[in-house]
């Protein structure tokens, strides 16, 4: 094949698989709406737009000779069409085969040629179950009841529908055309750089200014003196200088429209619709469900809005975290998850994620985060209701009863808000009134150029983001209080922690011998906090610039930017400050804490001679000082005469099993708070619960056994 060639089909198969998602995704959401679907109707409908989907996708893959996704196509085509006809509704239990087959879709859509043809023999396990689930049509198929059908229209009208949805169809396909992200991103990134021609343009035109002022005075000057040459060669300049200056207000005015209407543009083509970039969601949720036994679905409200494409792929993982906890945590056999994005301003968005479930249990908020040494018991009596659920965003904090391969870690809300917190985003939760509870994230509607205020500490340049502040002053230094060892600053009726600017950066303290001091306020959440600076300049549009691969983060530095002034500039991440207050405090208690630690010891138990060489070796190089038994038995006599911190232990064992060791520790008087893993290569639904209800904390599969996820849960659990 002559170079060409190549190259076209390679552009043929890049269009084919950016289709491939399209139609993977769209099945999917069809097939899941058929599934929820009691309308007789509308399955109808469904069924005939599946059924197009999948010839649709078989004609593509046929065109690019991958036959593994054009026989499937074919298989589930058939499906549908055999239905498409009558009043039947299509069996849950053929829908399942049909979800299945589509994640099958997928992994031969992401996979080369190779890797296609070693699926070859799973691919025609799942048309043959296709084929059985249609030959099984008078024992699967569920008939809808005559009370439940609705009055079927003419087929002239029906027709129309058709004619009405097909033209649609084709006019979206007319008037869109692929651009890779990559490029539009590229565009984007170019387009923001205009904007600082368009700062610089601006400041030509002070400039200009400045200068045409400075002559209006000297001219005034010489006339009162009496120099006239002098005074008729300023007056010509001024002349030049006025029609000069006319002139370049009049492009920074062009240029300052260009850059505006190009970069709105861009944005515009970078919004997309909420429900496409979020298509797969369904699905996830539909799995996830199924993998725990529950029946949940998802239902999104809101989804027309567009939202920067950036941004929601960078919240993709992040909601996904949030799903799965209510599917894990919140709901307990079924229920329904709600998806809302709603606009609260011209900039903001707001993202909601509420369940129907039981809500979240702010006693055992308190109690968890006692337990890990977050806050000591005071301080959980003295929280209300809202600070208690803010808890959970903490890294550890779970109310799960157990760890499991879903979830329980509490380090997944913990990953929601510090991706939220990149954006300048904010997350909340909330019980709500009658059952389940909701969190909302409010982001950016776009990427872009943000109001900041500039200010100086030595001879460098810091950002604050200006919706941050609360407000600007100058303070005397006499007016720093000292409250409980802490530095605090007076605001009416409130008071207010003190830092300076260079102890929260870790940089040398800048030599400021003036009694005033220049303070920017900020608030975060619910927190406020002062911050002292050398001076505060003036307020400016800035444009975020990256700080570079080899500073991909750079605590409490979000990004950099060069000022209108040429002046660089560095743009101050307000989140990693309010976090920085506690990590210090954390990092002193620490630092006490590890010099009075005596070396936790830790109890293994495996009949397994390997296993138990393995463990022990994992855990004394971590520095733990490890004790072994070979059964439950011998662990739990061992328990009575000795002390240990946690223990490590296998469920299949002769004498005493896994699960009766821990029923047998939750019982004992003495030990009963013991902390309990289990490894296990017992991974079935029944077997995960057993575990949950003998009391383990935690509960490990060994097929999928890392060491790092094995001393992560012991250092939450003891250290």
């Amino acid at each position: 094949m002559d170079t060409k060639n190549e190259a076209f089909l390679k552009r043929l198969l890049e269009t084919f698989f950016q289709e491939a998602k399209e139609h993977i995704d769209n099945l999917s959401e069809g097939l899941l709406n058929l599934k929820k679907s009691r309308d007789a109707e509308a399955n109808k409908v469904l069924v005939e737009t599946l059924f197009r989907e999948a010839h649709s996708f078989k004609g593509a893959a046929r065109a690019v000779n991958i036959t593994e996704i054009e026989e499937l196509c074919k298989a589930m085509e058939d499906i549908f069409s055999s239905y498409k006809q009558s009043l039947l509704k299509i069996p849950n239990s053929l829908i399942e085969v049909m979800l299945e087959c589509n994640d099958m879709l997928t992994l031969l859509s992401g996979a080369n040629e190779d890797a296609r043809r070693d699926l070859k023999p799973l691919v025609q396990e799942h048309i043959e179950a296709l084929h059985k689930g249609l030959q099984g049509d008078n024992s699967v198929r569920e008939k809808v009841t005559v009370a439940e059908q609705i009055p079927i229209r003419k087929s002239e009208e029906i027709k129309e529908v058709e004619q009405l949805h097909m033209p649609t169809e084709e006019i979206k396909t007319q008037e869109t055309i692929r651009i890779h992200v990559k490029k539009l991103s590229s565009i984007m990134h170019q387009s923001e750089e205009m904007l600082f021609a368009k700062m610089v343009s601006r400041r030509h035109v002070e400039d200009l200014i400045t200068i045409e002022s400075e002559i209006e005075e000297l001219i005034t000057t010489l006339q009162s003196s009496a120099q006239e040459l002098i005074l008729k060669r300023l007056t010509t300049l001024k002349s030049v200088i006025n029609k000069a200056t006319k002139q370049t207000k009049g492009d920074a005015r062009e240029i300052g429209m260009m850059v505006d209407h190009l970069i709105g543009d861009m944005k515009e083509a970078l919004m997309l619709p909420f429900s496409a970039m979020f298509s797969t969601l369904p699905k996830i949720v539909h799995d996830m469900a199924k993998s725990v036994g529950k029946d949940i679905s998802l239902s999104v409200i809101g989804g027309d809005m567009e939202i920067d494409r950036r941004i929601s792929e960078q919240m993709h993982d992040p909601l996904i975290h949030l799903l799965r906890n209510s599917i894990d945590h919140g709901i307990e056999k079924s229920g329904t998850i709600t998806l809302t994005l709603t606009q609260k301003s011209a900039s903001k968005v707001e993202l909601s994620v509420a369940d129907d479930g039981s809500g979240i249990d702010s006693k055992k908020i308190r109690q968890s985060s006692v337990k890990k040494g977050i806050i000591t018991q005071v301080e959980a009596d003295a929280l209300d209701e809202e600070s208690v659920l803010n808890l959970i965003f903490k890294s550890g904090i779970s109310t799960a009863k157990i760890v499991t391969d879903l979830s329980g870690r509490g380090l997944g809300l913990a990953i929601v808000l510090e991706k939220a917190q990149q954006f300048g985003g904010e997350v909340h939760v909330q019980n709500n009134k009658e059952r389940g509870c909701t969190f909302t994230i409010l982001l950016p509607l776009t990427m872009a150029t943000f109001r900041g205020v500039v200010t100086l500490l030595g001879e460098q340049k810091f950002i604050f983001a200006s919706e941050r502040i609360v407000r600007v002053m100058t303070i005397e230094k006499e007016n720093i209080k000292i409250v409980e060892g802490k530095e605090m600053v007076v605001l009416t009726h409130l008071v207010v922690p003190f830092y300076h600017l260079s102890t929260l950066l870790e940089l040398p303290s800048s030599l400021n011998e003036s009694n005033a001091l220049a303070v920017v306020v900020i608030k975060y959440a619910n927190e406020m906090l002062a911050v002292g600076v050398d001076a505060v300049e003036y307020e400016e549009e800035v444009m975020v610039k990256s700080l570079g691969k080899q500073l991909t983060r750079v605590h409490a530095i979000s990004g950099a930017s060069l000022l209108a002034s040429d002046a660089p500039a560095l743009i101050l991440n307000i989140s990693d400050i309010f976090k920085s207050l506690s990590s210090v405090t954390k990092r002193s208690e620490a630092q006490k804490k590890e010099s009075i630690k005596k070396k936790s010891k830790i109890l293994v138990v495996d009949d397994s001679s390997t296993t138990l060489a393995l463990l022990q070796n994992i855990l004394e190089m971590v520095g733990y000082e490890v004790a072994v038994a070979v059964d439950g038995l011998q662990a739990f006599e061992m328990l009575k005469k000795g002390s240990f911190d946690l223990v490590v232990s296998d469920v299949d064992m002769p004498k005493m099993n896994g699960f009766e060791l821990t029923e047998a520790i939750r019982a004992d008087s003495h030990i009963p708070e013991l902390p309990v893993i289990l490894v296990t290569s017992l991974e079935s639904r029944e077997d995960k619960e057993r575990g949950m209800h003998s009391g383990a904390n935690a509960y490990l599969i060994k097929s999928t056994f890392e060491q790092s996820n094995l001393i992560e849960n012991i250092q939450q659990l003891i250290d």
